[in-house]
C-alpha cells in the first residue's frame, strides 16, 4: 500500500501515468496501466517551505479508518505502518480514534507493525509536530490533558504488544 522508499518511488512514477497534480497541496496522482492501480504521491507533513517525507500510496484508501488501519498492520510489511505512521501523524484530530481502534484490535496486529507505526506517529514530539505543521495552540483540537491521556495510551500498546 505504501512506498516510502525514493528509488522505490521513482522507479514505479516512471511507469504510471500522471492523471492530475494539485500543487498547492503538493498531491500527484498517478494511474499505473499495467496494474490498473490508482496511485497517490504527497508530502503529509508539509508546511510552507518545509515538505517533510514524501510517501507513495494506493488510491482510494478504504473509507473506514479501521479498515485502513487494519489492512497495513496485520501485514508484514513494515512500509505500511511506517507509511501509515507519517501519514496520521499530521491528522492529530483523528489520533483519538486511531488510539481506540488500536487497543480493540491490537491482538489482530503484528507487534512489530504496532511499534513502527507508533514511533511514525510521533505522539511523544507533539510539540515537534505542531511546529512543523504550522499548527497554532488555538488551532488544535486537543488538549493538554488529551495528549497527556493518548500518550498513556501508547506507552501501554507498546508494552502489551510486546508481550504477544
Amino acid at each position: 500500500m505504501y512506498i516510502i522508499d525514493y528509488k522505490k518511488q521513482n522507479q514505479l512514477i516512471n511507469d504510471m501515468l500522471q492523471v492530475r497534480r494539485d500543487l498547492d497541496n503538493c498531491v500527484v496522482f498517478f494511474h499505473h496501466i499495467l496494474t490498473d492501480q490508482m496511485w497517490k504521491s504527497f508530502f503529509p507533513r508539509a508546511a510552507g517551505k518545509e515538505l517533510g517525507p514524501k510517501l507513495l500510496r494506493h488510491e482510494p484508501v478504504p473509507e473506514s479508518l479501521a479498515q485502513h488501519i487494519t489492512i497495513c498492520l496485520t501485514e508484514q510489511v513494515p512500509e505500511n505502518a511506517i507509511g501509515l505512521g507519517i501519514e496520521f501523524s499530521a491528522q492529530i484530530e483523528q489520533w483519538p480514534e486511531i488510539i481506540r481502534i488500536l487497543e480493540e484490535n491490537r491482538k489482530t496486529f503484528k507487534s512489530k507493525q504496532i511499534k513502527l507505526f507508533l514511533k511514525h506517529l510521533q505522539i511523544n514530539q507533539f510539540s515537534d509536530n505542531i511546529s512543523q505543521l504550522g499548527i497554532s495552540q488555538e488551532d488544535l483540537v486537543l488538549t493538554d490533558q488529551d495528549l497527556k491521556q493518548l500518550r498513556r495510551r501508547t506507552w501501554k500498546l507498546r508494552l502489551k504488544s510486546s508481550l504477544i
